[in-house]
């Protein structure tokens, strides 16, 4: 039982519908609200407009990205600014220090990664003045979140909040973001709604009492061609009203107490394993995300899941194999603890599978 419903929870890593106010998300309220933030339907298009914004008003000589970091936005902000450049990171170290110093020249946009939602965030200061701005996609809600004292914020929300797309920028120290005008794009309202079906379908898919391979290839299709119109589309547009104050309205709840809740019954229940490190195991991580210093190790271990229907993450392909190979089992609002129990069995049983 428990194995038919991870097979129908683990298709892909972005949520089927529900309804901001399902009972599920009773008490799980929010308190972080921050007054002066500004929405997006992407994180790319809230650290484009902090850079527009930065550079209104500043000569940037040099925009700084850590060396391991996603891929897709990688390449998406390269065909955006030409002056980009890399920085050494230890995302599997939840207290790397940065030091702009080191690299960075006066001026300079420095952006720091909250990786897997485990990052202290911190910033040795120093003699230069950077803008220091920091992405929270895979810690929102987290402490260096909540917390943080850096220039700029944004996180892409859809890998936490269930709406069909969503990004958001704040200044933590309260200061107003500056307006700049931008136009409403038919584009995005209708990539909104190819993943609102997408979603949709998805529900239907996993309520279904038998497995339905139809409704399954219906979402998986609608998801990927949205992705790829977002992946190519460069311009910042204006959220239309609708959107925004429904995503506002999935803003009010936590989603990382469930996150906390289903990581501590998977930690608690794993056994000690030789192939993998638990990343994060004092904070409340963005999931269940695993360190392998070997790719080949990690192929194995992930095909090993997905024949017992659980569908991890590879976070993220195409990095400096020097930083080892991060694997993330999501442990949402989405799983319940028969569900994390069923999976930490599975995982359990990994080594005794190796020797069979």
């Amino acid at each position: 039982m428990h194995s038919q419903l991870a097979k129908k929870k683990g298709y892909g890593s972005f949520f089927s519908h529900i309804n901001y106010n399902s009972e599920t998300f009773n008490n799980s309220e929010s308190s972080f609200n921050p007054i002066n933030k500004k929405l997006f339907y992407s994180g790319r298009h809230a650290i484009k407009y902090i850079i527009e914004t930065i550079k209104a008003n500043n000569k940037v000589n040099t925009f700084w990205i850590p060396e391991y970091y996603c891929q897709h936005v990688t390449s998406w902000l390269k065909m955006n600014y030409s002056n980009i450049k890399t920085y050494t990171v230890n995302p599997a170290d939840e207290s790397d220090n940065i030091t702009p110093d080191r690299f960075a020249n006066e001026n300079d946009i420095v952006l720091i990664n909250n990786f897997w939602g485990i990052s202290d965030c911190k910033v040795q200061s120093g003699e230069k003045k950077v803008f220091i701005v920091e992405d929270h996609s895979h810690g929102w809600l987290s402490k260096a979140c909540v917390e943080s004292k850096a220039d700029y914020c944004f996180a892409s929300l859809r890998k936490s909040v269930p709406a069909p797309l969503g990004g958001i920028t704040w200044i933590p120290n309260g200061e107003k973001l500056p307006n700049l005008n931008l136009e409403p794009s038919p584009l995005f309202n209708g990539i909104w709604n190819k993943i609102l079906l997408g979603m949709k379908k998805k529900k239907e898919f996993e309520d279904a009492i038998l497995p339905n391979e139809n409704l399954k290839d219906d979402f998986l299709q609608l998801v990927y061609e949205a992705e790829n119109m977002m992946h190519d589309h460069y311009e910042l547009v204006e959220i239309h009203e609708t959107h925004e104050k429904l995503l506002q309205q999935y803003l009010n709840n936590n989603y990382l107490s469930f996150k906390k809740n289903n990581f501590n019954e998977m930690v608690n229940s794993i056994k000690d394993n030789n192939n993998f490190n638990i990343v994060g195991r004092k904070s409340s991580p963005f999931g269940l995300t695993l360190h392998f210093k070997s790719i080949d190790k990690l192929n194995h271990f992930k095909s090993y899941l997905i024949s017992k229907t659980i569908y991890p993450s590879l976070l993220w392909p195409d990095n400096e194999s020097k930083y080892g190979y991060f694997l993330n089992i999501h442990l949402d609002y989405r799983y319940t603890k028969d569900d994390v129990l069923f999976m930490a069995g599975v995982i359990n049983k990994y080594e005794d599978s190796l020797v069979g």
